[in-house]
Order: structure tokens, then sequence, then C-alpha cells
């Protein structure tokens, strides 16, 4: 089959992961504690025989917190710079069940027994929303039947009619951050957050059963789902 036609997802990493200066500084610019998303994956069944597998991991903060709670990690991003800072943080702390792959949301083919969990953090929204299903198409593939699905991204869940003074006021209250403005502009020129509603859509077409659902601000959203098999 010819390829010609595929998404080529480094192109739409954003500048942010992909120059190696603004990677060293990322921890700083935009810490993230995992410890409670750990937490909500045990009580969804998360275990210590289990596989984990991570979409966009940028840094590599998830993997290596959750490493201590299941058998084999899969940390994935399209950015070469944050695979190589994640894989120097596995060095350091040498962890042998991490395993840090250079591929994309789309592209990925696991490896191995299925996945229990897969989590993503801020990765899809840099996709068209064709390429959002393909995407979560190939988490499909990863997960074993019944397998949880942890989503937390950029989402607009405010109303489709008020979007221009919804946007207007996030930009104002997110001036005063570690973000430049043209930093905050951009993400509404340039990356792919969807509205709620679409995602869902998206979600249950795929083959996903949502479990949870948490909006905030109109701009952050947090998905728990089970994979409920192929698409028919």
């Amino acid at each position: 089959m010819s390829s010609d036609w595929i998404l080529d997802e480094k192109q739409y990493a954003g500048e942010e992961h992909l120059d190696p200066e603004q990677v060293a500084t990322y921890d700083e610019k935009i810490p993230f504690d995992p410890t409670a998303e750990i937490s909500l994956l045990q009580e969804y069944g998360l275990s210590a025989g289990d596989t984990v597998v991570d979409f966009g991991t940028g840094t590599g903060v998830f993997p290596l917190a959750v490493a201590d709670y299941c058998s084999r990690v899969v940390a994935i991003d399209i950015a070469e710079p944050m695979v190589d800072i994640t894989r120097r943080k596995v060095a350091e702390q040498a962890l042998d069940n991490v395993e840090v792959v250079h591929d994309g949301f789309i592209s990925y083919q696991h490896q191995g027994e299925p996945a229990d969990v897969v989590f993503s953090k801020n990765a899809l929204h840099h996709l068209p929303d064709f390429w959002k299903v393909e995407a979560l198409k190939t988490v499909g593939d990863t997960l074993k039947e019944e397998g949880v699905f942890r989503l937390r991204d950029l989402v607009y869940s405010f109303d489709p009619q008020d979007s221009h003074d919804e946007i207007e006021q996030w930009l104002e209250e997110m001036e005063p951050t570690v973000f430049t403005n043209e930093e905050l502009h951009a993400h509404f020129r340039e990356e792919f957050s969807t509205y709620d509603f679409l995602l869902e859509a998206m979600l249950e077409e795929a083959g996903f059963e949502i479990l949870d659902t948490t909006y905030t601000r109109g701009f952050y959203a947090a998905y728990t789902c089970k994979w409920n098999g192929d698409l028919e």
C-alpha cells in the first residue's frame, strides 16, 4: 500500500518539541506531576504485571513514574529531542522496563503483548481531526480487549457560539504565564484542538467506551475509556 498520502507527524510536532534548547527547559516550563494519574489508573486496574504505552511521551515524566507500578512501559514520541532526553533519563535511573521509541501516534506498530493501559497527554491536539481518528485506531490496535485509555488534552468544551469571547478571555488569563503571547496565539492558528462533542464522537466511533470525562475551564479535558474492539 502506498504511504505517500500518510501524514508526516513530525511536521506537526511543534517547534517547542523539536528545538533541543526548548526541550532542555521543558520540564521547568511545563511541570507535570503524574501521581494523580497513576492513582486513577490503579483504580481502573493498573497492576504490577501490566504493559503501559505512552503516546507523545515528551520528556518521559509519565513513563518514568509509572515504571514502578507495571512490568513494561513503552514511551513513544515523534520529536527526536524528546526521545533523546527520555532515553538519557531512563539510562540515568537504570530502568530496565522502559522502552523509548522514536515513532508517531499514527505510524506506531506495537510489538509484544497488547497494552493493558495507554496514556496520552497533550499530544492528540497536534493532529487534524481525520488524523486524530487514525491515531485513535492505533491506540485500539495497541490495547488488549477492555484495556484502558487515559487521554488528557486541550479540548474546547464551551458553546461554539461563544468561541471568540472564550478564546480572548483564555488568552487574557494566560498572559502572565511562562508562555509568550506568540506561543499562546499559535495554538489556535497552527494546532488542532477540537470540540468536546467531536472528540467524544471520534472516541466512540473508533471503538472506545467513555467511562469518565472531566472538562475544566472550557479548554482542558480528561477522558478515561475502555477499548471495546475493532471498528466494524
